[in-house]
């Protein structure tokens, strides 16, 4: 590896960790709130270096924006090879569904970070890079599941509920309303499905109750 090679590694590892740097830092502060001195701050670096990576905070945010979507593609590619050649278009969906409840509970910077970004949409710039992401999240699962937008629709409404759940830490309120809106209600499911030997492919089949009746009879009953 010649020396300018290995540079331009170097250079592009420090893009990288200071965009995660970024990302961890916008999720809260969001576009305006954050200072670039903070961001240089956790990943170690000057002011000067950082600017030379990156031309203006917006473009920071931007390639943070970017790669906070990418992950989520990431998060659902990756469930939906673990859900097996044979999966059939509800068992897809629902493998990502719990994949990104299971998101939500790990680490939930990553959705405050879609927030800030559509909160940072009156920006035009900003409004078509989040576009161009969001497209991309559900061509992806539209063609990973093969779902129809009667379909899509719905199942992306709830990743919302999601979203905003995070932004209020309702992971950590102890009521069945939070647990619904969370999905945790969903996680605790899977969970007693793997107990009796069953998995998510059972409810796609008819083989067990439908998972949102159980979370709707869980939060009646206390």
């Amino acid at each position: 590896m010649t020396e300018k090679t290995t540079a331009r590694s170097t250079k592009e590892e420090r893009r990288r960790e200071i965009v995660e740097a970024a990302m961890r830092e916008f999720a809260v502060y969001g576009l305006y709130g954050t200072p670039v001195e903070a961001i240089a701050k956790r990943v170690g670096v000057s002011q000067p270096y950082l600017f030379q990576l990156f031309g203006t905070k917006k473009e920071l945010f931007i390639a943070a924006v970017r790669r906070g979507f990418q992950r989520t593609v990431a998060v659902f590619r990756q469930a939906a090879a673990e859900a097996g050649p044979d999966a059939n278009t509800e068992d897809l969906l629902m493998t990502m569904g719990v994949a990104y409840a299971r998101m939500l509970e790990d680490d939930r910077e990553i959705l405050l970070m879609q927030l800030q970004a559509y909160a940072a949409s009156e920006d035009e710039e900003v409004r078509e890079a989040v576009r161009e992401e969001f497209l991309r999240l559900v061509r992806f699962v539209q063609s990973a599941s093969g779902a129809s937008d009667d379909a899509i629709r719905p199942w992306l409404a709830e990743g919302m509920l999601m979203n905003v759940a995070a932004a209020l830490g309702l992971v950590e309120v102890e009521e069945d309303w939070a647990r619904m809106c969370t999905g945790r209600w969903l996680l605790e499911r899977v969970a007693a499905l793997h107990q009796r030997g069953l998995d998510l492919r059972d409810v796609a089949h008819g083989k067990v109750g439908d998972l949102h009746d159980h979370g709707k009879a869980k939060g009646g009953g206390g």
